[in-house]
């Protein structure tokens, strides 16, 4: 799964312990996420979408299908 969180984050101008405390997500959970080495929950995706003022499908895109 490809995503956008990272250039998101920081368009927004957001550091990863802000995106922290926005979502109750791990800082270092936001940081594996961000470099593609494990995909989020979909409560994480919305968690983080929500938090970035954003909508899932444009932060994670399913190169699945």
């Amino acid at each position: 799964m490809a995503n956008r969180l990272r250039e998101t984050r920081l368009l927004k101008r957001i550091t990863q312990f802000q995106l922290r405390i926005l979502t109750g997500i791990h800082q270092s959970k936001i940081s594996l996420i961000e470099n593609g080495l494990i995909d989020p929950t979909q409560d994480e995706e919305k968690k983080l979408a929500k938090a970035l003022g954003t909508k899932v499908e444009e932060l994670f895109i399913d190169n699945t299908k």
